[in-house]
């Protein structure tokens, strides 16, 4: 599947803390870039939690909403919009938030992007004091979030050499517990552009952190489902994205991709069938 005039289904907003433009604006850069359909998933708002910089506050979800909504009816005839979010799995903690939002149609669909766990306080797991352990409670709570049946697929699966940084054996035995896990729950793999926008040289020159060549080899070696994610936290990430670069990397290593679209529905019909 090409990547370009298709579909991006990660894409924040402001009300993140970290990302940057109106809300309109992303629309209007997506259409620019020739996509066909986009999807907001800014990083849930968590009721009773705050996390500055990293996620809006529980009381945005209604502007958050309302601002979707009214793109949706504006752009309708221009590009299909969904509203979404993009959620850490903290075990039980918000799981019938999570389906509530996916069960009264509140939200189209939920992407799993584990950043950080939760115990008392935030804590990334790159910054945990034993970073080791930190990979292996990423991997986890990740594998968890992907058995919870809750989300449509998963944000940067290889996120975790940001700090792990050297692909030893601890990270080619993650790699492969993720590719496993993705393939027999038929949940797609997200290969990630963030990084790619960032780095000295492009992703064609530089050392990207995350694709990381290695972890997606073991994913097409395992025949897991893939996916491609924008990741736009400023509307220009829709032109300034190489996404010749990102078709020629799937097609090399020969990565399943796939189209996750159809699921939303699914997702969410077992919710209410329950």
């Amino acid at each position: 599947m090409n990547l370009n005039q298709e579909f991006n289904l990660h894409s924040h907003t402001t009300r993140c803390g970290h990302a940057n433009g109106a809300d309109e604006d992303y629309v209007l850069a997506a259409i620019k870039a020739g996509f066909k359909e986009m999807g907001f998933s800014d990083h849930v708002f968590l009721p009773g939690l705050t996390q500055p910089r990293m996620r809006g506050d529980y009381e945005l979800l209604d502007d958050y909403l309302g601002s979707v909504g009214s793109l949706q009816e504006k752009y309708k005839n221009q590009i299909k919009i969904y509203k979404a979010f993009e959620a850490e799995w903290y075990g039980p903690r918000f799981e019938d938030y999570y389906k509530e939002l996916l069960s009264k149609d509140i939200v189209d669909y939920l992407i799993l992007g584990q950043h950080c766990f939760f115990d008392k306080q935030f804590i990334f797991y790159g910054r945990y004091e034993n970073r080791s352990l930190g990979t292996y409670l990423y991997l986890n709570d990740l594998l968890k979030g992907m058995e919870s049946g809750l989300f449509l697929y998963v944000c940067h699966p290889d996120l975790f050499m940001a700090w792990h940084g050297i692909f030893d054996t601890q990270a080619y035995e993650v790699a492969r517990a993720i590719a496993k896990k993705s393939k027999e729950l038929d949940i797609p793999l997200e290969v990630n552009m963030g990084p790619s926008r960032y780095v000295e040289g492009g992703p064609r020159g530089g050392h990207l952190t995350y694709p990381n060549h290695r972890f997606w080899e073991i994913v097409a070696d395992i025949g897991a489902p893939c996916v491609f994610g924008v990741d736009a936290h400023d509307p220009s990430n829709y032109q300034t994205s190489d996404y010749g670069f990102f078709n020629e990397f799937a097609a090399e290593l020969g990565l399943k991709m796939v189209d996750p679209r159809p699921k939303m529905a699914l997702i969410r019909n077992k919710l209410v069938s329950r």
